[in-house]
């Protein structure tokens, strides 16, 4: 699934990614992949990439991270954030609680959870407009409204 609203902005012909590994680090041999083609399918993406000629190559890049330059990305526009810059925010509820601070950001299909650490154990929050109030970046945190029972699991 792209994380990205841009996908044929992204994905256009043409266009070199460097490689990372599962964690979006670059890896020694910089290893870079040029899109020839990309069409949605099934509510995710299918990329052609040149040099990758069939699904046994293919197979050889999953779990890898495809990577961007800061140059290269759009602007944002409010409301929209990267998501590896939530990490290490402070999450706290409207009433000024303090929950703990954002260690992760796992996909689920189509949604986002938030992985916060309260200092005992790692909570799930998700990242809906129903519950995530405020994202304040130069503040660093996130400001919840959780529903009933969601901070009792």
């Amino acid at each position: 699934m792209p994380a990205t609203g841009d996908v044929a902005g992204v994905y256009a012909r043409g266009r070199e990614f460097p490689v990372g590994d599962s964690q979006g680090q670059v890896e020694e041999y910089e290893l870079k992949l040029t899109v020839q083609a990309a069409r949605a399918f099934k509510g995710g993406l299918i990329v052609r990439f040149a040099g990758v000629e069939d699904r046994n190559a293919a197979e050889v890049l999953r779990g890898r991270t495809l990577l961007l330059a800061a140059d290269d990305v759009r602007p944002l526009e409010a409301g929209e954030y990267f998501l590896h810059d939530l990490s290490g925010l402070e999450v706290k509820t409207a009433t000024g609680d303090v929950i703990g601070r954002v260690i992760e950001v796992y996909e689920a299909g189509p949604s986002y959870f938030l992985g916060v650490d309260d200092g005992e154990r790692e909570r799930l929050i998700p990242f809906t407009g129903q519950i995530v109030r405020e994202v304040d970046m130069e503040a660093g945190t996130i400001v919840i409204e959780p529903i009933p029972g969601l901070l009792d699991v």
